[in-house]
C-alpha cells in the first residue's frame, strides 16, 4: 500500500491525514486485540484508536489504519518502526511526507542565495501598486458579503460514533449519540447538504457503512434518513407497541425518587420518539398521565398533580 491508497482509505473512513496513518505488517495475519497493546507500548502519553484493518491473505500482510487525537508521536513518523519482540511496523503516511523533503530540507536552487541578497529589499507585497491592492480588498470584502453566515460561523459538532462494541472511550454509546444529534439536527440552520456532511464526519467504521449502504440503495437521502438507517441498525429492537407497553407498566419504586422515576420514563418516550410511535406535541402528556397512574400514593408532587387532575 502507497500513500495514495492510504490516504484514499482515510477519505473512506472519514478521518483527519494529519493525525493517521497506516500501519503494514508483514508475514502473518494480526487482530486488533494483538495490535493495539503492541502500539501502546511503542508510545503511552498519546491516545490512540485502531479506526479499520484490512488482510491481505495472498501475501499475507496486515494493514491497520490508525488515529491519534491531536498529533502523531515521533517514533511514529519515521518509515518503520521494531516492537520488543523485533517485528517491523512499517509507517505509511496518507500525506506521504516523509518521503518528501520539506522546504527547509531541500536543496536550494544554483544562484537562489546570490539572488535573495541582491533582492533583499525588494518584496512581492511592494511590487503590487496601491490601485490593485484596493481592489483586491473591495473583492475579500464582497466574498465575504455573499458568503452565508452558516459558512462564517462554527457549529456544535457531534462527537464520533462508530457502532463498535464495547463502546471506545473516545465515543458515545448509540442513544447518547442520537439524542445529540437529534437536537443538533433541529438547531443547525444550513441547507440540507451541510446537514448530512456534519453527520457523516462524526462517523466511522459499521455506522459509516451503513450510511454508505444507505446511499447506495435510496437517491435523495436527508439528514434524517441517516438518523433512521442508524436507529434501525443500532438502536433498541423494540417495536413500537413493546415500548408503549413499557410505559404503562413503569411504575415508581419503592425508596425511589421522583426525579428518578421521570428519568426511566423519558428513556423509553424517547425511543417512542425516535420510532414515530407518538407525536412530540403528545409527550409531554404521556408522562403526566404515567406518573400520576404510576408514581407512589403518597408523593408529595403526584399527589398534587392527581389533586388537579381530578379538579
Amino acid at each position: 500500500m502507497d500513500a495514495a491508497a492510504a490516504s484514499k482509505w482515510c477519505e473512506e473512513e472519514n478521518v483527519p491525514l494529519k493525525t493517521d496513518l497506516v500501519v503494514e505488517i508483514k508475514g502473518e495475519a494480526w487482530t486488533e486485540e494483538k495490535l493495539l497493546p503492541v502500539l501502546k507500548t511503542l508510545y503511552k502519553d498519546k491516545k490512540l484508536w485502531v479506526i479499520d484493518m484490512r488482510i491481505d491473505n495472498a501475501n499475507p500482510h496486515t494493514y491497520a489504519l490508525c488515529e491519534w487525537r491531536q498529533e502523531l508521536p515521533d517514533c511514529f513518523k519515521s518509515p518503520s518502526v521494531k516492537t520488543l519482540d523485533s517485528i517491523e511496523l512499517i509507517m505509511i503516511h496518507p500525506t506521504g511526507e516523509q518521503d518528501s523533503p520539506t522546504s527547509s530540507s531541500a536543496p536550494a536552487p544554483k544562484g537562489a542565495t546570490e539572488q535573495k541578497t541582491k533582492g533583499s529589499d525588494t518584496t512581492p507585497l511592494k511590487s503590487i501598486s496601491p490601485e490593485l491592492c484596493a481592489v483586491l480588498g473591495e473583492i475579500v470584502a464582497q466574498c465575504k458579503k455573499d458568503s452565508p453566515d452558516y459558512l462564517m460561523t462554527g457549529y456544535r459538532k457531534l462527537r464520533t460514533f462508530s457502532g463498535r462494541h464495547p463502546v471506545p472511550s473516545s465515543e458515545d454509546g448509540f442513544e447518547e449519540w442520537m439524542d445529540h444529534a437529534t437536537q443538533a439536527l433541529e438547531e443547525w440552520r444550513v441547507p440540507e447538504p451541510h446537514k448530512k456532511q456534519r453527520i457523516m464526519e462524526s462517523l466511522r467504521g459499521p455506522a459509516l457503512e451503513a450510511i454508505r449502504n444507505l446511499k447506495l440503495s435510496k437517491d435523495d437521502c436527508t439528514a434524517q434518513d441517516y438518523l433512521d438507517v442508524l436507529q434501525n441498525v443500532f438502536g433498541r429492537t423494540e417495536n413500537t407497541s413493546e415500548l408503549h407497553y413499557q410505559i404503562e407498566h413503569c411504575f415508581q419504586k419503592k425508596g425511589e425518587k421522583l426525579s428518578e422515576f421521570v428519568g426511566r420514563l423519558d428513556k423509553i418516550l424517547h425511543q417512542i420518539l425516535l420510532k414515530k410511535g407518538i407525536d412530540p406535541r403528545a409527550v409531554d402528556e404521556a408522562r403526566v398521565q404515567q406518573v400520576i397512574r404510576g408514581a407512589q400514593p403518597m408523593d408529595p408532587i403526584a399527589f398534587q398533580l392527581r389533586t388537579q387532575q381530578g379538579s
